[in-house]
């Protein structure tokens, strides 16, 4: 639940013991915003955390929807049929580029930073 107090001095009171609601006593912390610099380690794009992710689970190494970051080789002939494989075309779930999707030289990757430090500048 997210409450916007008015005024350091209740916010500071309210940080310090708490918040009584309904005959009941909650704990309360500092809203904790996600920028957009933030990458979700399940959809593998910019702007939420894996706990808010509703998109689907995709490998950081090769785009293909799995829900594992080694996906397992389904290839027939393949001896290693089954287990982790490593044989994959590289390629970014944002742009389709040639790079994991967790790379620093993502486009995508480039513009959430550059988001980010923007919108905490103007917020300074």
């Amino acid at each position: 639940m997210v409450i916007t107090l008015v005024g350091k001095d209740t916010t500071e009171k309210v940080l310090r013991s708490g918040l009584s609601l309904f005959g009941r006593k909650f704990k309360a912390q500092h809203y904790l915003s996600f920028g957009p610099d933030i990458q979700c380690s399940r959809c593998l794009t910019f702007g939420h955390h894996p706990t808010q992710c509703t998109g689907t689970i995709h490998c950081a190494i090769c785009t293909q929807k799995n829900p594992t970051h080694l996906p397992l080789c389904s290839r027939s002939q393949c001896p290693t049929r089954g287990k982790p494989y490593l044989h994959t075309t590289i390629k970014c779930n944002n742009y389709n580029e040639p790079h994991p999707a967790t790379s620093k030289e993502c486009t995508t990757y480039i513009n959430a930073q550059q988001a980010a430090v923007e919108r905490r500048r103007k917020a300074a």
